[in-house]
């Protein structure tokens, strides 16, 4: 038996040899990268944006830890955000709508012509994140 033989059938069985196979393979393989690459941006995307408004928006009164200890905070009797339970949908309403305390004083304001709907969803993981 021929030896090249033999290796030129091992070449066809790995697709190695042919074009369509390895053609098809590497589209394949653009489409599992760009699968991934899409399931894992979002997540990276909000954070990065979610500490960045966080920063601007909300970091003045609740510190950069949320903990509220910064003058304002401990001024106006802000919330520490690592003792916060509330649900998803309560910290988007909460950010759109501010906070008053009983005598209808604003004790946070509404940010629902200041921030983006992408915006406030992206503050709900930085949010949560404060928790104890």
């Amino acid at each position: 038996m021929d030896p090249r033989s033999i290796h030129a059938g091992a070449t066809k069985l790995r697709g190695v040899g042919n074009p369509t196979q390895s053609r098809t393979l590497r589209r394949f393989n653009g489409i599992l990268l760009l699968g991934l690459s899409l399931a894992v941006a979002p997540a990276a995307f909000c954070g990065d944006v979610g500490t960045e408004v966080f920063t601007k928006a909300c970091g003045p009164c609740h510190g950069k830890d949320g903990r509220a200890q910064t003058p304002a905070a401990k001024k106006l009797g802000v919330k520490d955000l690592s003792q916060s339970k509330l649900t998803d949908e309560q910290i988007v309403q909460q950010i759109l709508e501010g906070k008053q305390d009983q005598k209808k004083d604003s004790k946070m304001p509404p940010f629902k012509e200041k921030l983006t709907k992408i915006e406030i969803d992206s503050l709900i993981p930085v949010v949560k994140a404060f928790r104890k």
